[in-house]
């Protein structure tokens, strides 16, 4: 009995213990974050380390954590400052963080995740939000246009419904996209996803190593944004953003005027203009275009509790385009909130994404042609008020009707709902579920009136059609990492799995002849369907209806290992199936490995004080490009209504199946191996740094398309992996603060990075094609192909006539002449020369620049900054298709001034017909200035509720220094068949001025 006792006794008093013990394991913890200066730091971060737990400090820099375990390492950051990682040491812990020039402590946002900056083997380029470009800015890539060596972001025309191209490291295929992959919060999305002013951090991961976490979709690169998002914290802020922008075209081409042609006729000169004197002057142009105005307006809400973050921001833009009737209208909406339970062993986030967009559908490329070939001295309407139209030459239309004679537009709507739920039960263990569901839907409606020049050519009494579209896509992720620190030694470990399900569909009709024009698009059975016309049925009504699906599903995991800040190593995997792979290949495997040195911090290193940084890494990894058409492993067949027609034993016409696709069961993804080695470093105290990057990359199993027997097939044409292409190159990015002040501050980066893309095979055993490729064909009437890439040559390279002269002969005067060049001789030209395949062909330079350079310079003299932002491309051609036709004499259109010009001292013959010659091929070298802006920041320290306030101006695309003759050398570059091809009709870049207004409102304790 006395023993029983003494055991209950001390079991209550062990149970006692133990909870008191637990109970002192936690303390509460506050204290303030200062600078060197002891200026409080604003919005640091405090989290305990290993765990989600965490607050930031409040404008006086102080910050306040409860439930903190006695034994916990508090880990103090804050972007510019070195992180400071302290046990905690009592209740009350004030902090000094020291200056990062090189923010070397930053977390990068890399795939699945973030890494420490120092850490990272791979090459991973980050932007963070105040480095962005300012003004009327499009889309994402803009923001960071010259900012990451090796990604070219251009924008070759002025529409404002297009986005900007991009390139990352070359081409990795000819049959699919070659446009890195873009997450947004970790969702698939776009360019125009979100709006500019709601983006945190843009990271761009450019080889494999890094991108290989992301397989089949991962062989271009991958750009990761990463939206802005409220904190912990009792603090609460609202901002507004404007701006206001006018825009005309960068450049004008100048062509005939009326007073041009009055000129060359009274002067005996009428042989250089196609027109005669009609009495009028009209400034086609002019009639068509206008100044265009943008506004753009966002509120955002951020802030939180110690529990809560939450943030909210609305976007407006309204963007009238140069041309006429060309317009943009776009509403963007997001919410995100998380909530912290449990002591922080639960997160919960929602994140909404809505936006509503509205723009033109008028044929603006079209519209400018039209009013640029147009005789200058035509009236614009007729007498008794119709349009004034000539009957030749061909295609030769009044511009002024593609816009009055339409009605119509496009609207979109999109939403997207993205869930994470993190459950960290222990220190240092993380599981995340992320539910991601988008659903968007499109509507383009149109009607033409009897006037608009297709229905009036036609005899056609109005015409319209709509058509609708809708795509869903849903994601599930769920990923476990742990991370784990003992002495010296680091670990990282990540376990994942994806699921990714897509479905896009979409239906349109259409009519004519319509008795009035007051139903538009609303009313499409008011047409005539049908009508018997000299004993044929001529129909006007269509209608089309698609739908197409497929899923992704990858398992993936990741380690990575630190030991001692000095030595690193990234390894990872992801086994990945489609559904849009053949039967034999629905799966595979991409594992990738990177190493990093960082020499700088080694004991033998420390006394050479002016290197702060030198790190060297290696990485290697395989990607893949995943087919475009969800079905092209299947054996297709479509109804044969032309020649395919059956009777039927009830004497019924019926139509048969046809095939249009061979199955290829062992069709898969085209895969990209790439080695990366590169350099970074940091000297003199963050006064200067860079990194070097050095690259090789081969993609294999290209696929294309190859002409195959029947029978034994089916269909003429089979679709299966094949060639081969490799890109090398090399990128330099070189950083520094050369004036560093109490009033004034100059910040510059430059980028450099050079390319080479090879053709390595088309053909193997089983599938055989030409040893070439051609493309850029040119519009006509000229219809010639201006380019062909050889096995072992590159994309891009310009193989067309070359013309070295005029003839002087009877029999060829004022005719090119084609130099052949077997034998170096020249010879008048001929019609036979035209062919794809003529002897006369030779190459004559490529169409992608030799060296990409961007160069950022960050000015601020106290209150006043000044960013400017240039770029420029070297060692490229483009070829002037424009030229080739508007100084031709033998078209019957309006003309450059300059077809008044000598050609090689000669006068080109008005029996010389359009043709692409060399003549017209020209050097493509520019700089140019982007973008500056100039901003004034406001003292608000004794204004009530304002935080901070900031004027600025901005222009874009101010000027370029080039000698080409075209309207702009910046090609969007978007078809890999036509590279450096300045097309006839298009939509002209343009050059922009913005005022703006950023303003921040919050409570100032």
């Amino acid at each position: 009995m006395y023993l029983k006792l003494t055991k209950k006794i001390a079991l209550s008093v062990l149970c006692s213990v133990v909870f008191a013990v637990s109970a002192l394991a936690q303390t509460n913890v506050s204290g303030k974050v200062t600078d060197s200066k002891g200026e409080p730091i604003i919005a640091a971060g405090v989290m305990v380390q290993n765990s989600i737990k965490g607050t930031v400090t409040d404008i006086d820099g102080n910050y306040s954590l409860s439930g903190v375990p006695s034994d916990a390492v508090l880990v103090f950051s804050a972007i510019g400052y070195k992180t400071s990682e302290l046990p905690v040491s009592g209740s009350v812990m004030n902090v000094t963080l020291a200056d990062d020039a090189l923010l070397l402590d930053d977390a990068v946002v890399i795939g699945y995740g973030t890494q420490r900056k120092g850490d990272i083997t791979s090459a991973v380029a980050s932007v963070k939000s105040e480095d962005f470009l300012a003004g009327n800015i499009g889309d994402a890539a803009q923001l960071i246009k010259g900012k990451v060596a090796g990604l070219n972001v251009t924008k070759g025309n002025g529409d404002p419904n297009s986005s900007s191209s991009i390139m990352l490291r070359g081409v990795t295929s000819l049959m699919g996209s070659y446009t890195p992959l873009i997450l947004v919060d970790g969702v698939e999305g776009s360019l125009e996803t979100v709006a500019p002013e709601s983006i945190e951090e843009i990271s761009v991961l450019k080889d494999a190593s890094a991108a290989a976490i992301y397989g089949t979709r991962g062989a271009s690169g991958v750009i990761l944004i990463t939206t802005k998002t409220g904190s912990r914290g009792e603090h609460h802020n609202l901002s507004y953003n404007t701006y206001a922008s006018i825009a005309n075209f960068s450049k004008r081409i100048d062509f005939m005027d009326a007073e041009f042609i009055r000129d060359l006729i009274a002067n005996n000169q009428s042989q250089y203009s196609a027109f005669s004197d009609l009495g009028a002057t009209t400034d086609w142009l002019d009639l068509v275009t206008q100044t265009g105005f943008t506004h753009n307006h966002n509120i955002s809400l951020e802030g939180g509790t110690k529990t809560m973050a939450y943030s909210a921001n609305v976007t407006y833009k309204d963007n009238e385009g140069v041309m006429i009737g060309s317009y943009a209208k776009d509403l963007r909406a997001q919410m995100d909130i998380t909530q912290y339970l449990f002591d922080d062993v639960l997160k919960i986030n929602f994140n909404i994404l809505k936006s509503l967009s509205k723009s033109d559908n008028q044929d603006n490329y079209t519209i400018y042609h039209q009013a640029v070939i147009r005789n200058p001295t035509s009236p614009i309407y007729t007498d008794d008020g119709d349009y004034y139209e000539q009957s030749s030459p061909l295609y030769y239309y009044n511009p002024v009707p593609y816009n009055k004679e339409h009605t119509g537009d496009y609207r979109s709507e999109s939403t997207r709902l993205t869930t994470n739920i993190t459950v960290e039960p222990i220190s240092g263990w993380r599981t995340n579920l992320q539910l991601s569901m988008k659903r968007g839907n499109g509507v383009n409606e149109y009607y033409n009136t009897a006037k608009y020049q297709g229905n009036r050519w036609s005899g056609i009494n109005g015409s319209a059609g709509k058509s609708s579209s809708t795509s869903t896509e849903n994601l599930l992720e769920l990923t476990t990492q742990y991370d784990k620190q003992m002495d010296k030694h680091r670990f990282s470990g990540m376990l994942g799995y994806s699921y990714l399900y897509e479905m896009y569909d979409g239906f349109g009709a259409s009519n004519s002849e319509f008795s009035t024009d007051a139903y538009l698009y609303n009313n499409l059975g008011a047409g005539r369907f049908a009508e018997i016309l000299n004993d044929n049925l001529k129909t006007y009504a269509g209608v089309s209806s698609y739908k197409n699906d497929s899923k992704l599903i990858g398992f993936f995991g990741r380690i990575t290992y630190n030991y001692d800040n000095r030595f690193n190593v990234l390894a990872s995997l992801r086994h990945e199936g489609s559904s849009k792979f053949g039967a034999g290949n629905k799966w595979g495997n991409f594992p990738a490995l990177s190493v990093g040195w960082t020499i700088s911090n080694e004991s033998w290193m420390k006394d050479i004080r002016w290197i702060e940084n030198l790190k060297v890494r290696a990485g290697v990894g395989k990607t893949g490009v995943i087919p475009g058409n969800s079905y092209m492993s299947l054996l297709v067949y479509t109804y044969d209504t032309s020649y395919g027609n059956y009777i039927t034993p009830d004497g019924d016409w019926r139509a048969s199946l046809t095939p249009t696709q061979n199955a290829n069961p062992n069709l898969k993804w085209e895969t990209t191996t790439e080695y990366n080695v590169g350099v970074d470093y940091g000297l003199f105290e963050g006064r200067l740094f860079g990194a070097l990057d050095v690259y090789y990359k081969l993609t294999e199993d290209l696929l294309w398309t190859y002409s195959v027997p029947v029978p034994p097939n089916l269909y003429g044409y089979t679709t299966a992996n094949v060639g081969s292409i490799s890109n090398r190159g090399i990128e330099f990015m070189i950083g520094g603060k050369p004036v560093i002040t109490p009033d004034f501050e100059w910040n510059t980066t430059l980028t450099l990075s050079h390319n080479k893309n090879i053709l390595e095979s088309l053909s193997n055993d089983l599938y055989e094609t030409e040893d070439y490729i051609d493309g850029a064909w040119t519009e006509e009437p000229t219809s010639m192909c201006v380019q062909r890439t050889y096995i072992g040559g590159s994309l891009g390279d310009f193989y067309m006539l070359k013309s070295t002269g005029l003839g002087t002969k009877r029999s060829n005067m004022g005719l090119w002449m084609i130099e052949d060049p077997e034998t170096g001789e020249s010879t008048g030209f001929v019609s036979g020369m035209r062919s794809y395949d003529s002897k006369y062909r030779q190459y004559l330079g490529n169409g992608l620049p030799k060296i990409n350079i961007g160069w950022s310079n960050t000015l601020r003299y106290k209150n006043l900054d000044l960013s400017l932002q240039f770029s420029s491309a070297l060692g490229f051609y483009i070829f002037n298709c424009q030229r080739m036709f508007y100084e031709n004499l033998n078209i019957g259109l309006n003309r450059y001034k300059s077809a008044v010009d000598p050609v090689y001292g000669g006068t080109l013959s008005a029996n010389q017909e359009p043709v692409a010659v060399s003549y017209y091929l020209e050097k493509g070298d520019y700089l140019k200035l982007d973008n500056a802006t100039l901003g004034y920041n406001f003292n608000t320290k004794k204004i009530p509720y304002v935080e901070r306030a900031r004027v600025f101006v901005s222009g874009e695309n101010l000027f370029c220094l080039t000698g080409y003759k075209g309207i702009d050398p910046e090609m969007s570059n978007s078809d890999q068949f036509s590279f450096g091809v300045d097309y006839r009709n298009k939509y002209p870049t343009i050059r922009t001025f913005t005022i703006g207004l950023n303003v921040t409102f919050g409570d100032k304790k």
